[in-house]
């Protein structure tokens, strides 16, 4: 179970660490923009005539508090980017940063009269996307407590409906200039970056998905194929070879003796050589098409395509030679495993009467005295 867990953590994609990093790089350039564009703007004489420049400047500087604590973050994330450790404060802390940043924005500039909106849109998705449920929802209620606060404020009166701004600044009902400039480029960049970070997010969710169907057909332990996936291969082959009368050979493996290795030297060691022997058929397979699986406990199999019974048993002997000179080391002490085999050739017939087969001559080798490989032959039948 340990390693099952261990392997869907890797199926989830990228560290919590570098889902914070993501998040922060979908805001930071936003507020960077905002801080320069403004900050130049201050500098300019006539931009009173538009603006309220203290407003403006108190406002710069909630920006940049963002913009260090963003920059202080990704300081302290990079070196723990490849973590899996939860950092379930630091993303609220995340999200608490973008979201109070863009509603002061909001608040100044005005809601209807300003693309923050769709920043924060943007900034909404890719928190639910990056940061989860949780951080996003806390965020999320405090930017609408604190608009909501906003507007009741505007409504009676007591401050103004963006006061950074100044009715001259929309002449003739079309904004100046340089506000133009700031909405259209504000707007823009928010787009771009929130395409961008979706079309990354599914791009992860496409290789967890593959990844999970890896998964869903391979062994934990040894990292075979799993029963399922050895039933499914091996339905399409015997159809395959109905179709085009090429023969397959299917062979039923086991451990000898496999209960002595976990009562004597206990189940890690048992593990160490299911593991082993995985490795010995997966890496002895002839080609592509070939199939090593792992049916369960210390039962294995191999679905060898286009393989006759002639070469099935060389391919087989190589196996069980190559398990049995290897030598198992548990502290001081050595020991050897070694493999029954039973090998039947399909020419014609299900696949269920092909592994029965396949089963009386793995009997056949255990009865034998072990450490050997039967073969026969599957001619035409039911």
């Amino acid at each position: 179970m340990l390693q099952e867990a261990q392997l869907l953590t890797r199926t989830r994609g990228a560290t919590p660490a570098f889902n914070c990093l993501l998040a922060i790089a979908a805001s930071l350039p936003v507020f960077m923009f905002h801080w320069v564009y403004f900050a130049v703007l201050l500098g300019q004489p006539d931009i009173a005539l538009f603006t309220r420049p203290p407003v403006l400047a108190a406002l710069n500087v909630i920006v940049l508090m963002a913009i260090v604590i963003d920059i202080g973050m990704v300081a302290w994330l990079w070196p723990r980017r490849h973590r899996s450790d939860p950092l379930p404060r630091f993303m609220v802390a995340v999200a608490l940063v973008q979201a109070v940043t863009y509603v002061a924005m909001g608040v100044v500039y005005g809601p209807l009269t300003s693309p923050i909106n769709t920043a924060m849109i943007s900034a909404l998705v890719v928190g639910f996307a990056l940061l989860g449920r949780r951080p996003t929802v806390t965020g999320f209620i405090v930017a609408i407590v604190l608009i909501t606060a906003n507007d009741w404020l505007v409504l009676g009166g007591v401050v103004p409906y963006a006061p950074a701004v100044v009715p001259a600044t929309f002449l003739h009902g079309e904004p100046v200039a340089w506000w133009r400039h700031w909405q259209d480029v504000t707007f823009f960049m928010a787009m771009v970056l929130g395409i961008f970070l979706i079309v990354l997010l599914f791009g992860r969710l496409d290789r967890q998905r593959r990844k999970l169907e890896e998964l869903s057909r391979t062994d934990s332990l040894t990292r075979l194929s799993n029963r399922r996936h050895f039933m499914e291969r091996l339905g399409v082959e015997r159809r395959r070879r109905d179709r085009y009368r090429q023969a397959f050979s299917v062979v039923l493996c086991d451990a000898d003796h496999f209960k002595r290795v976990n009562d004597t030297w206990g189940h890690h060691a048992g593990d160490a050589v299911l593991r082993h022997i995985g490795n010995v058929l997966r890496t002895g397979l002839r080609i592509p098409g070939d199939v090593a699986a792992r049916l369960g406990g210390e039962e294995f199999a191999l679905l060898l395509t286009e393989c006759r019974e002639g070469e099935a048993r060389i391919v087989c002997e190589r196996l069980r030679r190559q398990l049995a000179e290897h030598e198992f080391r548990v502290g001081s002490e050595r020991f050897h495993v070694t493999m029954s085999m039973g090998v039947v050739e399909c020419r014609g017939g299900t696949e269920v009467v092909a592994l029965k087969l396949a089963d009386l001559n793995l009997y056949r080798a255990k009865d034998e005295g072990r450490d050997r490989v039967v073969v026969s032959v599957q001619e035409d039948g039911p």
